[in-house]
């Protein structure tokens, strides 16, 4: 290949050339196999392997940070089982080679995987890697030439020692390896298929039925929305209703009303559609939304901004509640059992719902709202796309500091707030290593220096790795975790008809239960998540806060039931997305539609931490707050950090939970006071002595009337 060639594939990049990760060996050099390559009878569609002799160093093609590094046992070109990271190399494949063994693969073809981000926006997999003594964490940075290891081998196809290397885009999706070397690539991009617009009756009853079967096999909560019999009532009550011919927008309409009667924070539908069916809808340039009880103008452009926060009555002529009721049968909010708070969030989006679904609303090009007030105000519709930008109504106050936004960058922050408050926002739990590490030095430290409260804001904080869950529950409490029962529960050991799971059995420890459906392990005092045996004594001590919304799902909502349960933490703000006695995670299923392509991403385990059930803690629901506050307009419009604020007041009143010392005097009173005969007169006498006061003031109104 020319110069010009090579100089213009690395133009393509957009940066400098990666530098060749075999360490003394030019960019190309000793390929085994390409792009489009065949390993034996296995196409390979996107990884180089790359050959090199016994105790060649591989080294760090460019600067990144750690995402993963783990054990790979690649069971085919594109699936593998992986296992943690832990002690040296040698003493990885101790741990696991017997497991290898199992699955049919040689442990010679063990190795470790190093995934990375490139500075640059990329992902980066190399495999085949023997690490000797060297560690990794996640968050680590690495450096362009840095050694990651030797060469080891990596697949069971290739007898020679060899790398695999592979490149992803941000998002995950494959990208072209050889182009950042500066190589004339083989790469050739994924070909999207595009889906029928039509379906004939037959395919798409086809379709449903491979979705409900598909749920009725794998997911593991079936029964708390319904019986098997009224299931399969439903389901065929749902394909009664396609016609000879449907499109494929309205099946998608017929897939929601599936997820609209099984919904599950855990579970999600991806249709690759736009699934409106006025795709090309106007909208005028004022919305409306439901909250504080009404339906009000929520959004506006700069021109009819006087028009914030009035209330509204009739849009086109109808009552605001009808439209909001037909409204309802649209809405797609993803959320557990019977948890409002995600519905209320919904509800505040009509106009997304009724500008492109309902009939009405396209009619003569304009509409009309009446407000309560009687005013009526007649506006045209207008692209979308030139009036995208809603103008937000800006707070007179101070602005919020960034740092509390959920907009704020990094997954964790903290601050001093005063000198008895400190603060720390976490966005997610899946945390790098260097962030959890960040994070338990600062708790360790606000013990070390006093510190009296802490607040800790999961506010739309969607959940992530259940390991760093218990490190912050150990870095708080100091006490084993309170829990009544509690266990795991999955349909079978294997599953059919997925995209992503291989046919091996999975939950080999699980068992059967007489008398119950499905397989079953039940919490133990050696289940590591009980946090039983790693108290720490120099957990933190003061006292808690715990933000919440409806945007607190999966860890968020665990970790604020265990400071509630535990009494442990005062929880501020609304209901968790999550329920918190049944939780649907921890493995998944890809389901593909056959006919029309969607895709159902369903969980295979249902999660039981604790099953003590109260009036704190109902059934279905979320954590509760032990203070709510409502979602209202203020908050959405004027000032985002309502709960933050009222959690400062809360500190500065020294408002907390009661301590069973408080608790235990109250009781004792009021057995004294049943015990001695005086219950009735202590109800009454407030009651009565209100009453005279009221016939007094009467009566000295009436004679101050006479005198004048």
């Amino acid at each position: 290949m020319c110069c010009f060639s090579v100089m213009l594939q690395a133009q393509e990049t957009g940066t400098e050339k990666y530098l060749w990760p075999v360490e003394g060996k030019n960019a190309g050099e000793d390929i085994l196999y390409r792009p489009q390559d065949y390993v034996d009878d296995e196409h390979n569609f996107d990884k180089l392997f790359i050959t090199a002799e016994k105790g060649t160093n591989i080294v760090c093609p460019c600067d990144g940070v750690v995402l993963w590094v783990g054990y790979d046992c690649n069971l085919s070109m594109n699936v593998s089982s992986s296992y943690s990271m832990e002690g040296t190399f040698k003493d990885g494949v101790d741990a696991y080679k017997e497991d290898v063994r199992k699955k049919g693969i040689d442990p010679v073809y063990l190795s470790v995987g190093v995934y990375f981000r490139t500075t640059d926006g990329r992902n980066i997999k190399i495999g085949g890697l023997d690490t000797g003594d060297k560690k990794y964490i996640t968050g680590q940075k690495l450096k362009r030439g840095e050694v990651l290891g030797k060469i080891h081998y990596c697949y069971k196809k290739i007898p020679q020692r060899c790398i695999m290397l592979s490149v992803e885009t941000k998002s995950g999706k494959p990208s072209d390896p050889m182009a950042p070397f500066g190589l004339k690539s083989t790469f050739k991009p994924p070909v999207v298929q595009q889906p029928k617009q039509r379906l004939t009756r037959a395919e798409a009853t086809a379709d449903y039925r491979q979705l409900a079967t598909g749920v009725k096999e794998i997911y593991p909560s079936l029964d708390d929305f319904m019986s098997e019999a009224e299931y399969d009532a439903f389901v065929e009550g749902e394909i009664a209703k396609i016609p000879e011919s449907i499109s494929l927008v309205d099946f998608a309409r017929l897939v929601m009303d599936f997820n609209h009667k099984i919904h599950d924070s855990h579970m999600w539908f991806s249709y690759g559609i736009n699934t409106e069916r006025h795709k090309n809808a106007k909208i005028p340039p004022i919305w409306f939304g439901k909250v504080d009880g009404g339906v009000k103008i929520i959004w506006t452009t700069a021109k009819y901004r006087d028009y914030l926060c009035r209330e509204v009555a009739r849009v086109n002529g109808r009552p605001v509640d009808s439209i909001c009721v037909e409204m309802e049968k649209y809405f797609n909010p993803i959320y557990d059992a019977d948890v409002q708070s995600v519905k209320e969030l919904e509800s505040i989006y009509l106009p997304r719902y009724y500008y492109t679904m309902a009939e009405d609303a396209q009619k003569n090009n304009q509409t009309v709202f009446t407000f309560a007030d009687g005013e009526e105000l007649t506006l045209p519709l207008e692209d979308r796309k030139i009036i995208s930008q809603y103008e937000r109504e800006t707070s007179q106050n101070q602005e919020t500091p960034p740092q509390l936004s959920h907009k704020s960058e990094g997954n964790f922050y903290s601050t001093i707030v005063n000198d008895s408050t400190a603060y720390m926002r976490l966005k997610t739990f899946a945390l790098m290593d260097t962030e959890l590490e960040q994070m338990l030095t600062f708790i360790g430290q606000l013990q070390a220096d006093g510190m009296e409260n802490l607040i800790i804001d999961l506010r739309n904080n969607l959940g992530g790795h259940v390991h760093v869950l218990y490190k912050l529950v150990e870095a708080v409490m100091d006490e084993p975790i309170m829990r009544e029962g509690g266990y795991q529960k999955v349909n079978a050991h294997t599953f059919s008809g997925t995209l992503n799971l291989s046919g091996e059995p999975m939950f080999n420890e699980f068992k059967q239960v007489d008398g119950k459906k499905g397989l079953y392990l039940y919490n133990n005092d050696d289940d590591e998540s009980e946090v039983t045996d790693s108290i720490r004594r120099d957990a933190y001590k003061g006292r808690i806060y715990v933000l919440i919304n409806e945007g607190s799902a999966s860890a968020s909502t665990i970790f604020a039931g265990i400071m509630k349960r535990n009494k442990r933490g005062y929880i501020v703000g609304r209901e968790t997305k999550t329920a918190y006695h049944r939780m649907n995670a921890e493995k998944f299923a890809d389901i593909q539609l056959t006919n029309s392509m969607f895709k159902c991403h369903m969980p295979l385990v249902r999660l039981v931490s604790d099953e003590f059930v109260s009036d704190e803690f109902p059934y279905g629901r979320g954590v509760i707050p032990h203070l709510t506050i409502p979602l209202s307009y203020k908050e959405i419009k004027v000032d985002n950090q309502i709960v933050y604020k009222k959690t400062l007041e809360l500190i500065a009143n020294g408002i907390y939970l009661k301590d069973e010392a408080e608790q235990s005097a109250e009781c004792q009173l009021l057995t004294h006071i049943k015990d001695n005969g005086m219950y009735l007169l202590i109800v009454l006498l407030p009651v009565m002595l209100l009453g005279c006061f009221r016939i007094y003031k009467c009566k000295r109104n009436r004679a101050d009337r006479v005198s004048m």
